[in-house]
């Protein structure tokens, strides 16, 4: 073969690589089938304002978000609001792309096989679609998808693997008191049966009977009354819940009102935490729960 024919041969390949990389730019990749029929049209008509019900099947874990006259409850129990709006929002932009696999061997590597998929239901106008979820897809913010009754694999633009792999406890209303720290004129710590009061002054907070406070517990504890959210909930027969109760936590209004009581168990880690205003058994962490109800000797100015 004389050079001139090879650099002709090399110059027509470097043109079909070219055109062959054009068409995958523009035209998304050759031979991609898209997704039609019923698969094709999963999404239409499923959003925040039109879905009345959410059912997601984990191998593992499942919840069922309602929506009510109240707002959005999850397994019955009230529903953290916002965690769920931002789950319905990604509802209006979710898409099924292409083809992926039609063979059911693929499944169970894909993650959409029976036993592995996550189980996603909608309840939509009155009816239901179910899809299997299964795992990240090959680029950012996807992943594969399957009707139950078919073979066929498709690729799930948007981020909705991520929502549906939340903890349980992540559904929930995790907000355990939410008090006006403006509010607040007298704080009371109790801790193993001894304890102290805090009390609201013209320019500073005092322990009774003790001098000035610390601001800086203080301010700990008035924070954690104004937003304390748990980390999760346990059950009446969970280890950590059979502890003993370990401190209290209660404040009040200037007239005496009291804005809220918190009780905390006993523990290194993780405690039990109940409130008066609920029946649930809450876990927050050691930080929290230090903050919530320090030790009077923090509260205290060094040398007091």
């Amino acid at each position: 073969m004389s050079e001139r024919t090879l650099k002709q041969l090399v110059g027509a390949l470097a043109v079909v690589v070219g055109l062959w990389v054009v068409s995958l730019l523009v035209g998304g990749g050759s031979g991609s089938i898209a997704a039609t029929g019923e698969i094709g049209g999963f999404f239409d008509g499923v959003g925040a304002s039109s879905v009345d019900m959410v059912q997601i099947a984990g191998p593992a874990e499942s919840v069922r978000l309602d929506r009510t006259s109240d707002g959005w409850t999850a397994n019955g129990h009230p529903g953290d609001q916002a965690a769920i709006s931002r789950f319905l929002g990604i509802l209006d932009e979710v898409q099924i792309g292409e083809m992926i696999a039609n063979n059911p061997a693929n499944h169970d590597r894909m993650g959409v096989s029976a036993d592995s998929a996550i189980r996603v239901t909608f309840e939509v106008d009155g009816g239901e679609r179910t899809l299997l979820l299964g795992n990240s897809g090959r680029r950012f913010g996807t992943a594969y998808v399957r009707l139950p009754d078919a073979d066929d694999v498709y690729l799930l633009e948007g981020d909705l693997r991520s929502q549906a792999t939340r903890r349980v406890d992540n559904w929930r209303n995790r907000a355990m008191v939410a008090v006006d720290s403006a509010e607040v004129a007298r704080i009371e710590v109790d801790r193993d049966g001894s304890g102290y009061a805090l009390v609201r002054g013209d320019s500073a907070w005092t322990v009774e009977g003790g001098g000035e406070a610390t601001g800086s517990a203080v301010n700990g504890i008035l924070a954690e009354l104004s937003s304390l959210i748990a980390t999760g909930f346990l059950e009446e027969g969970d280890s950590i819940a059979a502890l003993d109760q370990e401190t209290t936590t209660r404040a009040y209004s200037d007239s005496g009102d009291m804005l809220a009581e918190i009780r905390i168990g006993a523990g290194q880690a993780d405690r039990w935490a109940r409130t008066v205003t609920d029946e649930y058994i809450y876990r927050v962490s050691s930080f929290r729960a230090g903050r919530v109800a320090p030790a009077r000797e923090t509260v205290l100015p060094e040398g007091s």
